[in-house]
């Protein structure tokens, strides 16, 4: 380890199309912050939405940054905008929908100190669970992990997670191609396979879960596609070539069960464009990320682990 200390803690946040979101959240996030060494910066992702005001209404301009980019390169991209602009030794990346009890931050910051070079995976309350950090399953490759499964988690969930800054940036940050999908379990198989291990804290958010996609037919099967295409391409970089050629036959196979519900969903042809995108864009995938690979070596460790 490099020996990080605690000098404060920036709270990154991508907007897209968030601005009645935020105007909810926000307040509850300022309220927690109270004089903390807080700061906050905000990659926004589509400014005509009016999150600027929304912004500068509840925090003093010497505290927080404001990065608009109206061309929506993504949420990775949002995120790796955002921590190359912070002066604090962590960062928490936090999903705009996410509500902040009084005491989160002094919680977070007081983890942060603790363990100062040791990614810290936030619970998030949604959809009727309360997870922690992600998880590896067999047929999705990777979910949001339930907060009772008694092993630590593979990685942060990118809806709220704390890092080191400089270990964010040294593993080069979330991969910008995934866009929005599978960047947070792409770090965490990279950061596993580096012998670097996330502790889950016993902090549980309410997440509303999805707020930029509801009601836009269009936003849910580019979601499928990412999701299909994602999936392939987050093996494909992550994963030794052992352990990919045994994964390659348990994803098809996870595929065609994939296939069926998509069907229901009236998404089968976004999936299918994603998953043709995934096999012609995996070796490229691949040959851009040149570090420690999860193998069977890791995936035994992982999933004999018990939490700390």
């Amino acid at each position: 380890m490099n020996g990080t200390s605690f000098d404060g803690l920036t709270v990154v946040t991508v907007l897209y199309r968030s601005a009645g979101m935020l105007a909810e959240t926000l307040p509850t996030w300022v309220r927690s912050a109270g004089d903390l060494p807080v700061r906050f910066v905000f990659a926004d992702n589509w400014p005509a939405d009016g999150c600027a005001d929304v912004v500068a209404a509840q925090l003093p301009a010497d505290r927080y940054a404001y990065l608009p980019d109206d061309g929506n390169p993504g949420f990775a991209a949002g995120c790796n905008r955002a921590v190359e602009t912070v002066g604090t030794s962590h960062v928490l990346l936090l999903n705009p929908d996410v509500w902040l009890p009084d005491d989160a931050l002094a919680r977070l910051c007081a983890a942060a100190a603790e363990l100062p070079d040791t990614p810290l995976a936030v619970g998030l309350a949604m959809h009727g669970g309360e997870y922690v950090g992600i998880d590896l399953n067999p047929v999705s490759l990777f979910i949001d992990r339930p907060a009772t499964v008694d092993r630590a988690p593979l990685g942060p969930s990118g809806g709220a997670a704390v890092f080191p800054t400089a270990l964010y940036r040294r593993f080069g940050g979330f991969c910008e191609h995934l866009f929005a999908w599978g960047e947070d379990a792409d770090l965490a198989f990279r950061l596993y396979a580096a012998g670097l291990r996330t502790r889950g804290l016993d902090l549980v958010l309410p997440h509303a879960g999805g707020h930029s996609v509801d009601g836009d037919d269009r936003l849910q099967g580019f979601r499928a596609f990412l999701l299909a295409r994602n999936r392939l391409l987050v093996a494909a970089r992550t994963f030794t070539w052992p352990l990919l050629l045994v994964a390659v036959p348990v994803l098809a196979l996870a595929h065609v069960a994939l296939a069926a519900r998509r069907v229901r969903q009236g998404l089968l042809r976004p999936f299918l464009r994603g998953v043709g995108r995934g096999l012609v864009e995996g070796p490229g995938a691949r040959r851009r990320w040149t570090g420690r690979r999860f193998g069977f070596g890791s995936l035994l460790g992982y999933l004999t682990a018990r939490r700390a």
